[in-house]
């Protein structure tokens, strides 16, 4: 009988704090987090450079660049506030970045800070503003920086280790990836579920994914494979609507997308999830 493997742990923790609406239910993630894993915690607040559009009718006005430079500044002392006050008397170790991005874009950094963590920690971005981070920001960073990520819901924060965990499952190489990178929660459930939705019909006898479970269950998780017919619907909306119906506390799949010139494409069940997400979402590419 194989002996029930140590549990992986995180070291250093990301957050994210550019979407500030949701910035309580973040930094209450990274908290928590932090205290599970007994991991830093690294806070990040970005500064992003002015967009200047290049038009022979358009010439750049410096008061247009002082209210972009005050509006950030302004809000980095309020995230600062927010960050030391939420571990204040903490025994954690924490820090909090304000980055002078030479970027426009806020993912850039994020990319760059978060390739030397172990968890990249983000907001679900609020589309209805445009006062936080860039409408594709999530999935930037999740295909950019080549570490996990994961994407709390808005007002909704991750403050136990989720009991049952649904791992989306497809046989990709960006599946494969995330069900490994989101170990360290994986051993920590009491279930986890394998969902693939529609596999080949060539498949349905014996499905690729019972190699996975035998993997998954020799790193001490609990996993269970579950094909799902999705009858014509969203795969995203059906995979949600499993993790719902099974009580799940946090969603594993892999990111799917692609740049094309100056256009993101994102796959069409990454897309779907982020939108619709209620719990928590692990994202790998």
């Amino acid at each position: 009988m194989c002996a029930k493997r140590k549990a992986t742990a995180l070291r250093t923790i990301l957050a994210s704090l550019n979407e500030t609406t949701n910035n309580e239910a973040v930094i209450a993630t990274a908290a928590f987090l932090g205290r599970e894993f007994n991991a830093t915690v690294r806070g990040q607040y970005v500064i992003p450079a002015a967009r200047i559009y290049p038009s022979a009718y358009y010439e750049p006005i410096p008061d247009m660049f002082e209210a972009h430079r005050r509006y950030f500044e302004d809000q980095s002392k309020s995230v600062t506030g927010a960050f030391n006050a939420a571990f204040a008397g903490s025994s954690l170790r924490f820090d909090l970045r304000i980055e002078n991005s030479g970027s426009p874009l806020i993912c850039d950094s994020v990319i760059e800070f978060g390739r030397a963590c172990d968890l990249v920690l983000v907001s679900q971005t609020e589309t209805a503003l445009n006062k936080g981070v860039e409408l594709d920001f999530v999935p930037r960073v999740a295909i950019g920086a080549g570490r996990p990520v994961l994407v709390v819901p808005r007002g909704s924060a991750l403050r136990s280790v989720p009991e049952t965990i649904v791992v989306g499952w497809n046989g990709s190489r960006e599946a494969a990836r995330a069900a490994f990178d989101s170990l360290p929660f994986l051993q920590r459930a009491k279930a986890v579920h394998l969902i693939w939705i529609d596999p080949p019909a060539e498949r349905r006898e014996v499905l690729p994914a019972a190699d996975l479970v035998r993997s998954l269950t020799l790193e001490g998780v609990n996993a269970s494979l579950d094909p799902v017919p999705s009858q014509g619907r969203d795969p995203g909306e059906v995979l949600l609507k499993r993790a719902q119906a099974l009580g799940a506390g946090l969603v594993v799949i892999g990111a799917y997308g692609h740049s094309r010139l100056s256009e993101f494409i994102l796959g069409g069940v990454t897309r779907t999830v982020l939108r619709q997400m209620r719990c928590p979402v692990l994202l790998s590419h």
